[in-house]
This record gives C-alpha cells, sequence and structure tokens, in this order.
C-alpha cells in the first residue's frame, strides 16, 4: 500500500470511527444522517483507493467519482466535488506542493458548487483555515499537523455563527451554539492525518 492509499484508508477509518458523533451533531440543526453519508464516503474512499494507478491527477478524480457514487447527498456530493476539483489542480511536483494545490482547489470548488462562503457554518469554515495552515508550512508533516489545528478552530468557531445552507439555514436558533457538523468531518479527516 501507498503512504497515498494509506492516507486515504486513515481518512476513511477515522470518517467511520466518528460516524456516531457526525450523527449527533447533525440532529442539532439537520437530519441526523451524516453519520451515514461519512460512511458511505468512506466507502468511496476506499473503492476509490482500490483502483489507484499512481497517477494523481486519475487517482484523485477516481476518488472523487467513487465518492459520488457512493455518497450520492448534499454533503457526499460536495466532498466528492473536492476531489475532482483538486485533480485538476495537481502538478508532477512534490506532496507538499501537490496537497497545498489539491486543499486550495477544494476549497475553491466546493465553495463554488455549494453556493457557499466563508463564515456561513459549513465545511468551507475548517477547510479555509485547513488550507491557509498548509499554503505557509515549508514541509508535508508540519503542514498536516497545522492544517489539523486550524480545522479544528474553524469548527470551534462555527458555534457562534448563523448558518444560511440547507435544513440549519431554516431554522438557524437551534444550530447557534453547537458546531456545524460538516465542518467537524473537514477536521476529523485532517486530524486523522496529523502526526
Amino acid at each position: 500500500m501507498s503512504s497515498f492509499t494509506e492516507c486515504i484508508e486513515t481518512v476513511a477509518a477515522a470518517l467511520e470511527g466518528n460516524s456516531k458523533k457526525f450523527e449527533e451533531l447533525d440532529a442539532v440543526a439537520g437530519d441526523g444522517d451524516l453519520g451515514i453519508t461519512a460512511g458511505n464516503i468512506a466507502k468511496g474512499l476506499r473503492a476509490g483507493a482500490a483502483g489507484v494507478t499512481g497517477d494523481l491527477k486519475a487517482d484523485l478524480m477516481l476518488i472523487g467519482r467513487e465518492i459520488a457514487k457512493n455518497a450520492p447527498s448534499t454533503f457526499g456530493t460536495l466532498f466528492a466535488t473536492g476531489f475532482i476539483r483538486a485533480s485538476a489542480a495537481v502538478t508532477d511536483g512534490d506532496a507538499l506542493t501537490n496537497t497545498k494545490l489539491a486543499i486550495a482547489a477544494a476549497y475553491e470548488g466546493i465553495a463554488l458548487r455549494g453556493k457557499a462562503s466563508l463564515g456561513e457554518r459549513t465545511l468551507l469554515d475548517a477547510l479555509h483555515p485547513a488550507s491557509e495552515a498548509l499554503q505557509l508550512a515549508s514541509d508535508l508533516t508540519a503542514g498536516l499537523n497545522a492544517a489539523a489545528s486550524a480545522a479544528r478552530a474553524g469548527v470551534t468557531a462555527t458555534a457562534s455563527m448563523a448558518p444560511k445552507h440547507g435544513r440549519a439555514g431554516w431554522i438557524g436558533e437551534r444550530a447557534q451554539g453547537n458546531e456545524d457538523a460538516g465542518a467537524t468531518v473537514i477536521a476529523v479527516a485532517f486530524e486523522s492525518l496529523r502526526s
């Protein structure tokens, strides 16, 4: 197993291992099914990882497509979009450069697809600070560690934000004071890659 597929498996296991937490957070202002979606994303991650070829562009695209197939919900589609957009951004560069490019492209793609902005209590509020932390890194391990901390800080900040999207946008007052479930998924993914 390559380090790339090991990372994919690590994230998949973390998503499955935290599914109950995701369900509980999502039940506050959503429909409580984010744990199921996270499990389906994990299936997509593993299905894609099983077919990797070593061509990073193609591998990220394959993983994105497998996530879309296995987790056809709104959140699953946004997660898949991140991988698909990342596939277009990576180069023949080193792992740190490609991670920076991939996460920045994922953020931009998800924001565009979801028609959301930073500060609207979405997964972007964890992904953006993670991307910013990565951009400042001089090595991959330090970058992933910083990204995990930044993503978690972004999750914490969502508790004071008013939701504007999805079911939480309809019943925003219930969401206030609680961390966003989607942002938490992103933080858990980065935290699983922390060394």
